[in-house]
């Protein structure tokens, strides 16, 4: 049956003091409702002591859609978290960075992703940012991780997945503070044991504390061994410390690939459509208060004309165009299931071993849904792809193929939200975040904005840690990020500092209900916009000049903010070819329509452009004015000689 994956079979799984009957996802569903829904009906637990400090279990998606979990009202079956959201509290608008790399480094300091060393991701520095400590591409010495602060105060810290966030050996986990490891060091490779690399540029390299893995074993998948991997470090740990588990897993991230068992398990589930399937969805998100009535969504990226690869309206489209088009989603679909039952399992294993009560929880994901092509990544060349992976749709999801998500479907994937990975805006940095732990009130919604950089001083304040007296912190930054432990333990929205962030040259603030955001071209003009998420969230109705004092206040804010932590802008800005947006094979056709919109894109190239055709026009003029002026001489001579 479609459960079948390689962790069910005995002989796989680690040797744990304890082993678990997984054989059923909807048996492994019932056990952890059970395990945790009957806690929640009883009172709440007073403060844990000080000799009974709760665990830590942070769980990281990649790339996951804000609307994607079964408690968003997606048809993607998620029932293992959709139980823990039931236990605790879903926070609607939490905000991570546009990209992964900035999210973990925020999420292991506290502090902004520039202060972390990660104002950017690794081998994407302008000229302007190269050999700057803020644009590093990696974590630096002088901040202090999460893991190393609990770790000093007598917590074991295990890792087990996407690191990212450094690239020497001097920032890799097992220096970082974590006492276990098992990690991808790059942002993203096959999921599979054949380890190719995402991208010519970027080789993925595995390590075990510290130590490089040579060779996956054979039925290696990401998610599944992520977590046998984690759940390994927790079987051997010393219990009678708390643990500070970070499961960091490379799923949903594209190159989008399932065990064969799971390729049918979506089949036709999409096939209405990207604009059929959004709006059942906004159906669902209006009647659980996630979406305001009245409010609107933003259309999904439409290519021009000229594009190479631009589809026709889903109604128009061939049923094998819409088969094809619908695979990648149904294969996307498959990895956030088997990333919900794995999370499963986790959960499974602390409610058997009676450690779930005193564990605090914590699910979201590292940006939005993603609609990056495999040609965005460095170094890769339409060549390159079509020579070494598997393009064909008949290969989708399989071991060698690259399958990606589509910007239309990306849009789907976000709900609501404006656009989607590596962009300020809603689609980019807006995350469901689910906690659940001692005290955590059962079954709420918080509206509150929140921000990754929060989660460490909130794990702090549960772990009766303060970094204003911790020596790690004595000559280095503390966290930048507010605790959200008041939230968490029931408080009504408290009073916040502003948001900002900044990448890529895009920024944003939000202060309150309030978002300025600056995007720049070809997605948005680069001016300011102002919107108000309360009424609009998905940022359809620009304000900035009918409140220009507001829009003034949060660029001060912004101001005072890239001044503090070092933002260099990129210069010249990074640019990403057109040509990314269409992997298929490009014939002399194709070629020619990339390089005049390539012309026009860009303001020299216009004017050259403009030049050229005002020249042919007028020559042509030119041409058909002698014509007209040598037939009316001959018209005339002709007259004179009759």
């Amino acid at each position: 049956m479609r459960y079948s994956l390689n962790y069910l079979r005995n002989d796989y799984l680690p040797n744990f003091a304890l082993k678990f009957n997984l054989t059923n996802a909807t048996l492994s569903a019932f056990g952890l409702l059970v395990a945790i829904a009957l806690p929640a009906l009883t009172p709440a637990k007073a403060d844990v002591s000080q000799t009974e400090r709760p665990n830590f279990l942070v769980i990281l998606a990649d790339d996951l859609g804000w609307a994607d979990l079964g408690v968003m009202g997606s048809q993607i079956r998620t029932p293992n978290l959709d139980a823990l959201a039931a236990r605790g509290m879903l926070m609607s608008n939490f905000y991570v960075a546009p990209t992964c790399a900035p999210t973990r480094a925020m999420l292991l300091t506290g502090l902004s992703s520039h202060e972390a060393g990660l104002g950017t991701q690794h081998q994407q520095q302008a000229e302007s940012q190269k050999g700057a400590i803020a644009y590093g591409g990696q974590l630096h010495d002088g901040v202090v991780t999460l893991s190393e602060a609990l770790g000093d105060s007598g917590y074991q810290t295990m890792i087990s997945g996407k690191w990212h966030i450094g690239h020497d050996d001097t920032q890799a986990p097992h220096r970082r503070g974590f006492q276990r490891s098992f990690i991808l060091r790059e942002g993203g490779a096959s999921h599979f044991e054949d380890m190719l690399e995402i991208n010519p540029v970027e080789l993925p390299f595995y390590f075990e504390d510290g130590q490089p893995v040579e060779k996956l074993p054979a039925g290696f998948y990401s998610t599944t061994n992520y977590t046998d991997k984690m759940l390994e470090f927790l079987d051997q740990r010393d219990r009678s410390k708390p643990f500070f588990s970070y499961l960091a897993y490379t799923a949903p991230h594209d190159p989008l690939q399932v065990p064969d068992d799971w390729l049918e398990a979506y089949r036709g589930v999409f096939d209405a459509g990207p604009e059929a399937v959004r709006a059942r969805r906004m159906v669902a998100l209006r009647d659980k208060g996630l979406f305001p009535e009245g409010a609107d969504i933003p259309p999904p990226l439409a290519l021009p004309p000229l594009v190479p690869g631009r589809k026709k309206p889903w109604s128009e489209r061939s049923s094998e165009e819409r088969r094809i088009d619908a695979r990648p989603v149904e294969i996307y679909a498959a990895m956030v299931e088997i990333l919900d039952l794995n999370i499963g399992r986790v959960l499974d294993y602390l409610a058997t071993q009676g450690e779930l009560d005193n564990t605090y929880v914590i699910f979201m994901s590292d940006n939005g849904a993603s609609a990056v092509t495999p040609l965005n990544y460095p170094g890769t060349s339409r060549e390159w792809l079509h020579t070494e992976r598997k393009m064909d749709p008949s290969d989708a999801g399989r071991m060698g193929s690259h399958t990606f998500i589509s910007a239309e479907w990306a849009a789907v994937l976000n709900g609501p939200n404006r656009l989607f990975k590596a962009m300020i805006t809603e689609g980019g940095i807006r995350t469901p975040l689910i906690i659940a732990g001692p005290r955590v009130p059962a079954g709420r919604i918080a509206h509150a904005p929140g921000h990754v950089s929060d989660i460490a001083p909130s794990l702090y304040q549960l772990a009766n840690i303060d970094a204003a007296t911790l020596p790690l912190y004595a000559d280095k930054p503390k966290p930048r990020g507010i605790s959200l432990v008041p939230l968490w333990q029931g408080a009504q929205n408290a009073p916040r500092p502003p948001i900002v962030m900044e990448l890529f040259g895009n920024m944003m603030v939000r202060d309150g209900d309030w978002k300025l955001l600056r995007l720049l071209p070809p997605f948005s003009t680069g001016d300011p916009e102002l919107f108000d998420l309360k009424s609009d969230p998905g940022e359809t109705i620009d304000l900035v000049e009918t409140h220009p004092e507001i829009a003034k206040r949060l660029l001060a804010d912004y101001d005072k903010f890239a001044e503090q932590v070092g933002v260099i802008a990129p210069a010249p800005p990074l640019e990403r070819s057109i040509r990314g947006v269409y992997v298929g094979k490009c014939g002399w056709d194709c070629e020619a329509r990339f390089l005049l919109i390539e012309i026009l894109i860009h303001s020299v190239g216009r004017w050259v452009f403009l030049a050229l055709v005002l020249g042919f026009v007028a020559s042509i003029v030119g041409f058909g004015i002698r014509l007209v002026r040598r037939r009316r001489q001959v018209i005339a001579i002709g007259g004179d000689a009759r």
